[in-house]
């Protein structure tokens, strides 16, 4: 049975497509109302271009079918003045402008982030997507316009660039405000921020609106306006800036209403294509191509990207500087600190609050005759660590008395949990250093045992005991240099201690099991040996002294390292409880260096066979 993965994703790509269709249209429609409100500002400015470059940016390349269906629409619905051949290949501009932007922003440029984070982001978009795109975009509309007979060849220049203008303008305006709010739907409008940008967006619409009127009091609206927005985008950040960027547009269409209006009357326009007099037909006007005697206007494109230029610093300032006291905030927390400050004149003023009512506020927090230094501070609470108080003098007086100073109060459980540590660690290496004094000789021991007896009985042989004997125990010294040595080297330890009990006549068969990329393992020195020592010493030999060893070491399905020795033999239910004092060293052993993350058991797993389980984590133990 197949996934419906694919077709679910199927359709969220055609809803995306029909919402980027309708938002085209829309916002279409909006710049030809726009155009019969203030036909001088709407000429650089088309929301359509910057709204088609925001969905495809955010929903990839199938939103360009949606851009084409949407602008077909708008022909066919609202201008109504275009042959049907055109309407249908004027929205190609469009799709060329968006393709290009798209692929210069995404492939073309250097890690551009779409939610325009930095301050490259803000040049790279303003390099890289309003003019040579829209440029592209106007050749091929006009060349269209002009081979249909709606514009003549004489107005050609001058209608591309007002179309290059306006789409340019679009883009400068609307497609910041799409990347920077792609996270509408879950932003959190009822909190603190959300309010706050809520309610000076309205207060920057209003004073638009009020602006708009034409009141006599309009240049006091204007003086509050202006710095009221740039406290909105320092205050609210990026988010703000977008917003408030595209409100502040719609003064632009108020003040351009205080200049006459050059070029055709829109009352008595004639319409280019059915030759008949126009009285302000919304269905009728073109926007892009209607007021061919007008000249481009540039002022407002420049007033687009002066504001962009200046608000969107601004507001990526905000956010950088806030996310930066937000991450100080929780280093400050996490570490248990605070920055302090102190002047003659109002005292000190610790920045966290939770460890300003630890301190009595009578202490000091440095030094007034040293410039700079460190101070241990004490609790109130005598159970809690102290700090310490890291500081400098940064301003005095002639005669030399601090006149401000700052500093650093920093927890000290740290360092005392660090020392108690330390403690711990040099205990612990005595204690292994004690049970290693108790291994070898253990081992010595029984050495020298079997050497004994076989001097007795074999000279010769006791002579070639003691060669083996010597490398055996140069070979173990050396092993104790190290906290963990590899499970390779390990088994050459067992190699060598069984060749010893063969020459004193114990024939044993040492059967290893062990993959290679396990040999590289590290495990505690003579940790293995001595189980293998124990086996030979318990385990139930055959009358011709015959006996068998099996080492196997795998991985389990917790990732930890399983090394499993067993010998002929039975395991009565005291021995449990009664262990050899081989297997108790390594217990120990194993508790120092791994503490409860090991074990060592005991095991008959089937009748007449034991076995020795080894279990021990691998963590970082990868040579």
């Amino acid at each position: 049975m197949k996934s419906p993965q694919p077709n679910a994703n199927f359709f969220v790509t055609v809803k995306w497509v029909a919402l980027t269709a309708l938002l085209q249209l829309a916002l279409s429609a909006t710049s030809q109302w726009l155009h019969n409100v203030s036909p001088d500002w709407s000429s650089s400015l088309w929301l359509g271009s910057g709204a088609a470059l925001g969905c495809v940016l955010l929903g990839g390349p199938w939103m360009l079918l949606g851009v084409y269906l949407g602008l077909v629409a708008y022909h066919f619905l609202v201008t109504a003045s275009l042959p049907t051949s055109t309407a249908l290949l004027l929205p190609l501009a469009n799709i060329a402008e968006t393709s290009i932007a798209w692929l210069f922003l995404t492939k073309v440029a250097d890690n551009f982030q779409l939610w325009i984070s930095k301050q490259r982001d803000i040049a790279i978009f303003l390099i890289a997507s309003p003019w040579i795109p829209t440029l592209t975009s106007a050749l091929i509309a006009q060349t269209l316009l002009y081979s249909a007979g709606v514009i003549p060849l004489s107005h050609f220049e001058c209608e591309v660039v007002t179309y290059a203008l306006g789409n340019a303008g679009g883009i400068i305006l609307l497609t910041p405000l799409m990347l920077v709010w792609r996270d509408i739907r879950h932003f959190k409008w009822l909190s603190r921020k959300g309010l706050q940008i809520v309610g000076h967006s309205l207060v920057t619409a209003i004073l638009v609106a009020t602006f708009y009127l034409n009141l006599p009091f309009r240049g006091i609206i204007l003086i509050i306006l202006l710095p009221l927005i740039v406290w909105g985008v320092w205050g609210n950040g990026m988010k703000g800036a977008t917003l408030s960027f595209f409100i502040l547009s719609f003064l632009f269409v108020s003040l351009r209403n205080d200049y006459p209006f050059r070029g055709t009357n829109l009352a008595s326009q004639k319409d280019p294509i059915a030759g008949t007099i126009q009285h302000e037909d919304f269905r009728t006007l073109d926007l892009q191509h209607l007021n061919l005697e007008t000249i481009p206007r540039t002022e407002e494109v420049g007033l687009l990207i002066f504001f962009c230029i200046t608000m969107f610093p601004l507001g990526l300032a905000a956010d950088t500087l806030r996310a930066s006291l937000k991450k100080e905030e929780w280093v400050m927390n996490s570490l248990d600190s605070s920055l302090w400050t102190w002047s003659s004149v109002s005292g000190y003023t610790i920045d966290q609050e939770s460890i300003s009512k630890k301190i009595f506020k009578e202490t000091s927090l440095f030094n007034k005759k040293s410039r700079t230094g460190q101070m241990k501070v004490l609790s109130r609470d005598p159970s809690l660590p102290a700090y310490l108080s890291h500081w400098v003098i940064t301003h005095s007086s002639e005669s030399g008395e601090p006149l401000e100073a700052t500093g650093l109060l920093h927890c000290l459980r740290l360092e005392e949990r660090a020392e108690k540590a330390e403690i711990s660690a040099e205990i612990a290496k005595m204690e292994v250093a004690t049970i290693r004094s108790r291994i070898n000789p253990h081992l010595l021991f029984n050495c020298l045992t079997g050497l004994r007896a076989l001097v007795q009985r074999n000279p010769p042989r006791a002579r070639e005991f003691i060669t083996l004997l010597a490398q055996f125990l140069r070979t173990t010294v050396d092993s104790q240099l190290s906290t963990l040595i590899p499970i390779e080297e390990e088994l050459s330890l067992c190699r060598q201690y069984l060749a010893l009990e063969c020459i004193r006549g114990k024939d044993v068969l040492f059967k290893v099991t062990v993959p290679s990329k396990i040999q590289a393992f590290k495990i505690p020195p003579m940790s293995i040996q001595t189980l293998v020592e124990n086996a030979v010493k318990h385990g139930n030999f055959t009358p011709k002294k015959k006996l068998w060893i099996r080492l196997s070491a795998k991985l389990d399905a917790d990732k930890r390292l399983v090394v499993s020795i067993s010998q002929p033999g039975n395991l009565k239910p005291r021995s449990l409880d009664q262990v050899s004092a081989g297997m108790a060293l390594v217990r120990q052993h194993l508790l120092l260096v791994y503490h409860h993350e090991a074990s060592l058991n005991l095991r008959e797993q089937r009748k007449g066979v034991v076995s020795a389980i080894l279990t021990l984590p691998v963590g970082g133990n990868l040579v």
